[in-house]
């Protein structure tokens, strides 16, 4: 059985003059094991440095066939192009868009104008059913009618109200300054003026029963002295009990008057005024409250009248709306939505707020996209890229980087973590070399970010990594190398190496798993450092 030069180790030696004496036949044994060890000692001597100079490890022949299985790829120094793709459509720059501003049900396409038409400002371009609208806004009309007639003789019915709650209140307050003036005129002249004139018939009457007193006893005395007869005495005695009964009547209405009649009339005129001022404050409060019924019956009736002309308006913008006319003067564009299956044309649907056409116009033409939110740091306002079309494969097309959206949004619910910035990039040409593309179109855009010379690179399909170190295996002379590298910028195809390997080496290329499961069954071995120009560079 032959020794393999890998398992004996580098300095090993025994020292014979350490081993003890055992007899001659001990000696010659050990003098024999002693040469075998030197001399496998100097084989493995010898093999190390082959193995070092090389940079590789001996491959068992049941790893051969592995590595055969792998792709060899050179290292190659060359232009490194990075690019950044865009996925987008043909735009306009600031197009003039056209929404279904009809608030009304979803209306059906009527007729609309083809698209890539040239229309002017004010052109019909859609027509929506309106049927339904107008049968709707008849009705409304016909009852606004009598909406508005029941409001006016409301507002009437309020005018006559009015009427007569100011001819009441003046009746009634006529009525209450007659009380309060007779009140007034008895308390402080005619009460007065009544006793004054009872007081005068009282102080007559006396004087009158005075007087036919007088005239009594010297009729009497006369009769004495026969110079009178007695009928004439009777007449006198007559006339003196006739003014006496007068002076008590007239003495007993006095009191009478002066103590149960003024009080008493005085009450009753005092209850009048009372009264008719209380009837005057009545009145107002029931003028206050018919003018306030009639008052709400008007509101209520034009609340319903404005309620109702609200509708009208509402018809008549949505009816207005359902001719749809061009706000500038363009090329016709329509706005189909795809995804959702929403066509512009004759007998599809058109919802509210949805953007129907663009009006657009091709001496400025751009390509709005979207870019991954982990690639949209590596570009800038300014950049070149190329712009591809698949309906026209034999058109090449150049544009320039114009605006990067600043807030990121997902474009899918089933992704919402997917986040894309926005990107708009304008078409550099004339208006004749882009007649041929349509608006709409899809097209698929690469910014270039990174365009560099003299670059030393391997596929990527060549890198992989044991832990935090980035290796690569190396084919060199029938032999695999594992070997550390830096890389630096990256693109969908190569990697740019830093340090680690050289031009011309060959390394293997395929899966990362099996890279990484051979890679494990080989030592590490220090990189190769790069020539002089190479590090002038990094």
């Amino acid at each position: 059985m032959s020794l393999s030069p890998t398992r004996i180790p580098v300095a090993q030696s025994i020292d014979v003059d350490q081993q003890p004496a055992r007899g001659d036949w001990w000696n010659r044994l050990g003098q024999r094991g002693l040469v075998g060890m030197l001399t496998a000692g100097i084989i493995g001597l010898c093999w190390l440095p082959r193995s070092a100079e090389s940079g590789s490890a001996p491959v068992p022949d049941s790893q051969t066939a592995e590595f055969a299985a792998f792709a060899s790829e050179p290292v190659q120094r060359g232009r490194f192009v990075r690019t950044v793709p865009v996925q987008g459509e043909i735009r306009t720059h600031q197009p003039g868009i056209l929404y279904n501003d009809c608030r009304y049900w979803p209306r059906k396409i009527v007729e609309v104008l083809p698209e890539g038409t040239q229309v002017q400002q004010g052109d019909i371009v859609c027509e929506l059913d309106t049927a339904e609208i107008r049968t709707k806004l008849r009705d409304l009309t016909l009852r606004m009618i009598s909406v508005r007639a029941g409001w006016q003789t409301a507002e009437a019915a309020q005018t006559l109200q009015q009427l007569k709650n100011e001819r009441l209140l003046s009746s009634n307050d006529l009525r209450a300054e007659l009380a309060h003036a007779d009140w007034t005129a008895f308390s402080e002249a005619g009460a007065a003026q009544e006793l004054r004139e009872l007081s005068g018939d009282v102080a007559v009457r006396q004087q009158f029963a005075e007087r036919a007193q007088e005239t009594w006893e010297q009729t009497r005395d006369l009769s004495a002295q026969g110079l009178s007869s007695v009928a004439e005495l009777e007449i006198r005695l007559v006339e003196r009990q006739n003014a006496e009964r007068a002076a008590g009547r007239a003495t007993g209405k006095l009191n009478l008057t002066r103590s149960f009649q003024h009080r008493s009339r005085a009450a009753e005129l005092q209850f009048n005024d009372q009264l008719t001022r209380d009837e005057l404050k009545r009145t107002g409060q029931q003028n206050s409250l018919a003018a306030a019924v009639a008052r709400v019956n008007s509101l209520e009736k034009q609340q319903a009248m404005t309620a109702l002309q609200l509708q009208i308006d509402y018809l008549e913008k949505a009816l207005a709306a359902c001719t749809i006319r061009a706000s500038r003067a363009g090329e016709l564009i329509h706005s189909h939505n795809r995804d959702e299956g929403r066509y512009i044309e004759p007998g599809g649907t058109a919802h509210y707020s949805q953007e129907m056409f663009r009006i657009v116009d091709r001496s400025r033409m751009i390509v709005a996209g979207r870019v991954s939110e982990t690639q949209v740091f590596d570009l800038s306002s300014g950049l070149p890229a190329e712009v591809q079309i698949p309906t026209l494969p034999n058109v090449e097309l150049t544009a320039r980087l114009d605006w990067i959206g600043s807030i990121p949004s997902p474009i899918s619910w089933f992704a919402p973590n997917e986040l894309y910035h926005s990107v708009q990039l304008e078409l550099e040409g004339s208006a004749e070399s882009l007649q041929r593309i349509a608006f709409g179109t899809t097209a698929q855009c690469r910014v270039l970010v990174e365009d560099r010379s003299d670059v030393v690179q391997v596929p990527v399909r060549a890198i992989f990594r044991m832990g935090p170190d980035v290796e690569v295996l190396i084919r060199h002379e029938g032999q695999v190398q594992r070997r550390q590298v830096r890389t630096g910028s990256t693109n969908d195809a190569q990697v740019e190496i830093l340090d680690g390997v050289a031009e011309g080496e060959t390394v293997l290329v395929g899966d990362q798993h099996q890279l990484r499961r051979v890679a494990t069954t080989l030592p590490t071995l220090p990189s190769k450092p790069l020539s002089a120009a190479v590090a002038s560079q990094i």
